[in-house]
């Protein structure tokens, strides 16, 4: 629990039931902190009556006006929320039937304690394997459904126009590969940023260079980036493109690299000493459908064996898209708005 929720709850459970009683609560919602929460939910929300989205983040709130939809501050009283986030210390009665889900893909890291998870009506996990590792730590409340933010590329929603289109605005060369990097939350000590972001403009003459990081990395290394105009910086609304354009992917421990497997990219990754939460089966697992590296110095060999043989991983990978998301099928929102109308229906609550 955090701390302050023990000073923030009567406070919100009064304002909460003042609500209710006068008919001002919110039917169904989705909190979204950051604007990748926003953009992996949309595959779910098409298929829910609509929402309400509770944000603090601009970048957030302009994205749900730009579609039409409406916005509410954090200080706000749903009676069902939906959120990708451990977040229900800012929403704290047990009269709100809550679901979450992952905002990244499985478990990267290793996971917060059973109890976050248990504070869920329902809890959405990415795959079987993924619900497995959960059941073990003690959650009694999940269900799998895969991971539907990635469902834009393969439903058919993502053409090859869109690619070109984000190909013209990155400024990509046609007759260079292009790498995607990525980059995990340094504070967690499992990031490789430093061993390959003050190289960059070395390989600017040879490469399209395309950078995308966890929203929590430091500003200093988005500083750094933002003086190199050789690296086009994704945009979370461009991510599952870029892998798409991407022909060979590099980072860390980053679930990005989830995206860069589910959609069979060549990888290359930094071999890191281990951190507190990470884990000897997420090591195994990033080693079985990459190549380690140690430092920037093997890096090129690495990218040429990549560009020659994209395919040499492609078992590995397969494999790991199994374990990680069950199907790639494009039909992940579908799952999980059917388990929240299924969840909804359960306690009476029309959906």
């Amino acid at each position: 629990m955090v701390v302050s929720e023990i000073f923030y709850r009567p406070i919100y459970q009064l304002f909460w039931h003042a609500s209710k009683a006068l008919s001002a609560t919110l039917p169904l919602a989705f909190y979204a902190p950051e604007e990748i929460d926003f953009i992996g939910f949309r595959s779910v929300a098409k298929h829910l009556p609509p929402l309400y989205y509770i944000t603090q983040n601009k970048d957030v709130k302009a994205a749900v006006q730009k579609h039409g939809l409406q916005s509410k501050p954090l200080f706000s009283f749903p009676e069902v929320l939906i959120t990708s986030r451990h977040a229900m210390h800012r929403f704290p009665t047990s009269k709100i039937v809550s679901i979450g889900m992952r905002h990244g893909p499985y478990h990267f890291k290793r996971m917060t304690r059973a109890a976050n998870y248990n504070r869920f009506d329902l809890y959405l996990f990415s795959s079987q394997a993924d619900l497995a590792a959960a059941e073990e730590n003690g959650v009694k409340v999940g269900k799998a459904i895969g991971f539907p933010a990635l469902d834009a590329a393969f439903d058919g929603s993502i053409t090859s126009d869109d690619l070109q289109d984000l190909s013209a605005k990155y400024q990509l060369h046609p007759d260079k590969p292009s790498l995607l990097f990525t980059a995990t939350w340094d504070k967690v000590n499992m990031s490789a940023i430093d061993r390959w972001l003050p190289y960059l403009p070395h390989l600017a003459d040879r490469y399209n260079l395309m950078v995308t990081l966890h929203p929590w990395v430091s500003p200093a290394y988005w500083q750094a980036l933002a003086a190199m105009p050789c690296v086009r910086m994704v945009a979370p609304l461009d991510l599952i493109k870029s892998v798409m354009l991407a022909d060979v992917c590099i980072g860390d421990q980053s679930s990005v690299l989830a995206y860069c497997s589910a959609l069979d990219k060549p990888m290359i990754t930094f071999a890191l000493p281990p951190a507190a939460r990470s884990l000897p089966e997420i090591d195994d697992l990033i080693k079985s459908f990459s190549i380690s590296i140690e430092s920037y110095h093997d890096l090129e060999a690495a990218i040429q064996d990549c560009l020659k043989n994209p395919a040499e991983l492609h078992q590995a990978r397969m494999e790991a898209n199994t374990l990680m998301f069950d199907a790639l099928d494009g039909q992940a929102g579908l799952r999980a708005a059917n388990a929240i109308k299924e969840l909804l229906n359960s306690r009476g609550i029309k959906c």
